[in-house]
């Protein structure tokens, strides 16, 4: 049975897996509507690209901004009030007709839309172990891929069968119901709910409850003093009996009169009752001024702590960490194969290689398909790697797979480039898709557990925006750019920088598997 911290860990990463799912439709939403919404209005191509740009542009700097943000502010509250503003805009959207109005609203949805990613961040790191993190942030990370696999079946459905506004209007009203639901279900840590995390990801009790615990032990301790003093008080007064007796008796033997030996008995039995409770009274005193052994021992742990805790670190600290712009330019660099393998696969089939547009269509879903399996099966095996061996000072367990994907991703790239024709299997080519999927998709999601997994928990937010940052420009390469050379060229060339772009990431791989990979302060050395 699952027991009341496994419950909200359940609950807090169904919510942001939905509540992401939500942030991703609602982005795509414009891409998925594209074809009604060209017949239903005046656009033309280059307004399209208007759109997509303001989107694309705002997204990608408000993603940077709001992983600073994160680290200051409640990722709840983050989480849901943009997503919020995604499901306006999206509403907004849906009543609008001309391109300035469309590429105003988009650009405001592309700012809500930095809100999505890092706040789950944050959520990752707050409520799961070191062990779990990179199983389900490869989890997390494929409810987007799920969002584009539902999105073009659902959307396009109700567009035809109530119209484009009415799908649109369907997604902002859904966007902004399960922000709500989602804002008024979760929690931003676990001390919230008067739980936390140990090593192993499992419930242990708050530092309240320890206290509380630890002063019950305590009064027991006192309480069972203080019976062991009133038991020494009665046997003392019981051998006093005794020996007053045998007084008494010595005392008649000898003549001596009976009131003396009451009153001598009585006085005895006075001084000795006194002595008890001044006794107790002296060991109440004592016990008030000297603190028990708990508590001393834990002050002597404390100041121990704080003698040696390493300072902490800053966000000048994260910037200046070498293996951060490692990992940020590995990001740019499987961002921009991604996004080109995306964009203009379809064209290459069917423009230089001659294939039907149906080939071209069936390429991007199994290509989308790679990317739910890598990105799930990459970080389930990577944490088992980082179960066997630990979170490493130079380099990382999770390394070794990142660098068989990418190898892989070469020769995918490089048969799809060289050995593709009009007359090749479409199974060949469609394997070809499901194994670049896969391998991106994998190496994009380790990435981000690696940023995470090595930064400071206050900076987490910071350290993951600054590669997101470089992630966003490596798709903007992907773009214009991409597209401009194919105009000088060809979709060759193009692929040609693609497969030069993942043998450079894999060179660079290879050559800072062991570099320190520590982000921030590094505290002090042991010396062996």
């Amino acid at each position: 049975m699952m027991n009341r911290f496994n419950r909200w860990q359940a609950v807090i990463f169904a919510a942001i897996f939905i509540g992401y799912a939500a942030y991703h439709i609602n982005r795509k939403s414009f891409t998925y509507l594209m074809t009604f919404i060209l017949d239903d209005t005046n656009l033309d191509k280059k307004d399209l690209g208007i759109v997509t740009s303001s989107i694309t542009l705002s997204y990608a700097f408000s993603k940077f901004a709001s992983s600073i943000v994160s680290d200051s502010v409640s990722p709840r509250f983050q989480f849901a009030s943009g997503l919020i503003i995604v499901g306006l805009c999206t509403l907004q959207f849906s009543a609008s007709s001309n391109i300035t109005t469309f590429a105003v609203v988009y650009f405001i949805n592309g700012l809500g839309q930095g809100s999505g990613w890092p706040p789950c961040v944050k959520f990752l790191k707050q409520w799961y172990s070191p062990s779990q993190l990179g199983f389900l942030w490869s989890v997390l990370s494929a409810s987007g891929n799920v969002a584009g696999i539902t999105g073009p079946l659902l959307l396009p459905y109700l567009a035809v069968t109530y119209g484009w506004r009415t799908a649109m209007w369907c997604a902002g009203v859904a966007a902004i119901t399960i922000a709500c639901i989602v804002g008024a279900t979760i929690q931003n840590k676990p001390s919230d709910v008067g739980l936390t995390l140990n090593e192993d990801g499992e419930m242990s009790k708050s530092a309240k409850t320890s206290e509380e615990d630890e002063e019950t032990s305590e009064s027991n301790e006192v309480s069972k003093q203080e019976h062991d003093v009133n038991l020494l008080g009665k046997e003392n007064d019981k051998m006093e009996a005794e020996r007053t007796l045998e007084s008494r008796n010595e005392k008649s033997d000898s003549g001596y009169a009976e009131p003396e030996q009451k009153k001598d008995g009585l006085s005895s039995h006075t001084k000795k009752s006194g002595k008890k409770d001044q006794l107790l009274n002296n060991d109440r005193i004592k016990r008030r001024k000297s603190p028990s052994k708990n508590s001393a021992r834990k002050n002597a742990l404390k100041s121990l702590k704080t003698k040696d805790e390493p300072k902490r670190s800053t966000k000048k600290d994260v910037f200046g960490s070498p293996f951060l712009w490692i990992i940020a330019f590995l990001f740019f660099m499987v961002r921009f194969i991604a996004n080109s393998c995306e964009d203009w696969s379809q064209l290459y089939l069917v423009q230089e290689k001659g294939f039907p547009v149906t080939i071209g269509s069936t390429f991007l879903s199994t290509h989308a398909i790679g990317a739910v399996f890598g990105s799930i099966s990459s970080g389930y095996i990577t944490d088992r790697l980082v179960a066997k061996h630990g979170i490493l000072k130079r380099g990382s367990a999770r390394y070794s797979l990142v660098i068989m994907m990418f190898a892989i991703n070469v020769c995918a790239i490089h048969c799809f480039r060289s050995y593709v024709t009009r007359e090749s299997s479409l199974s060949f080519v469609h394997l070809l898709a499901v194994l670049m999927g896969a391998c991106q998709y994998s190496c994009f999601s380790i990435y981000g557990v690696l940023v995470v997994e090595h930064s400071p928990s206050h900076l987490t937010g910071t350290s993951h925006g600054m590669c997101a940052l470089f992630a966003n420009l490596g798709g903007v390469m992907a773009g214009y750019p991409m597209s401009y050379l194919s105009k000088q060229y060809d979709w060759s060339t193009v692929y040609l920088c693609v497969e030069l772009a993942s043998l450079t990431s894999l060179v660079t791989l290879l050559l800072t598997r062991n570099v320190p990979s520590t982000i921030g302060r590094r505290g002090k050395q042991r010396k062996d």
